[in-house]
């Protein structure tokens, strides 16, 4: 289901990445985040969320929308039949309100140079990667990350939704890429700080269990 709020501004945090932020009324105005990434003319939406119609006025050029996960649907729908452009869903994502033009596993061939990380903290989800032609490595990291009311960030605290050992696993290995930009689909997004990000929430998720 699409989120009612919509934006009304977004961020540029390189010429190449765009973010935007809601309160997500669907998950009690919990933040919810937008990214539209660009390598030379083609441009891809991830898990997109709404616009007002005036920032959306801006977002026409869009070559294809990816989701990382099947909660992460958000507007893809209507952006799909608005801007015209495909969509791609992780392989086996289940609970999707349309069909996507395309499923995507690990190993495929992604727009604009993506790779996807097949997770193991959820069922059939996928974290994203891509370096940009200047040489900034980004992760797109879905749920796996999320703020936390103390300002720092963590791995999800639902029950049942995540895997802490998977995320955990998850974790480690995206830190084997040593990835610099990390954009998480309930967090701010760091422009340094992606892998002190995933060892913070390591560290706490090995404290809690230590208690």
């Amino acid at each position: 289901m699409e989120p009612k709020t919509r934006s009304d501004k977004i961020n540029e945090l390189f010429g190449w990445l765009l973010h935007w932020t809601i309160k997500d009324e669907r998950i009690e105005n919990y933040r919810s985040d937008a990214f539209a990434l660009a390598q030379g003319d083609v441009w891809v939406l991830i898990d997109p969320l709404p616009v007002t119609e005036k920032l959306q006025a801006g977002l026409n050029k869009i070559d294809a929308i990816i989701i990382t996960h099947g909660n992460h649907q958000r507007s893809a729908w209507r952006y799909r039949r608005e801007l015209e452009a495909p969509v791609y869903a992780p392989a086996g994502a289940t609970g999707l309100d349309e069909e996507p033009d395309h499923w995507y596993k690990e190993g495929d061939d992604l727009p604009v140079g993506l790779s996807a990380v097949q997770a193991a903290g959820f069922q059939n989800a996928c974290y994203l990667t891509f370096t940009h032609s200047d040489g900034t490595d980004v992760l797109f990291c879905g749920d796996l990350i999320c703020d936390d009311a103390d300002g720092t960030y963590r791995f999800p605290i639902e029950p049942g939704y995540f895997d802490p050992k998977g995320g955990r696993e998850d974790a480690q290995r995206l830190l084997q890429l040593d990835l610099e930009v990390m954009c998480a689909a309930h967090a701010i997004p760091s422009l340094k700080g992606c892998r002190a990000a995933l060892k913070g929430a390591i560290d706490r998720l090995d404290l809690k269990q230590a208690t």
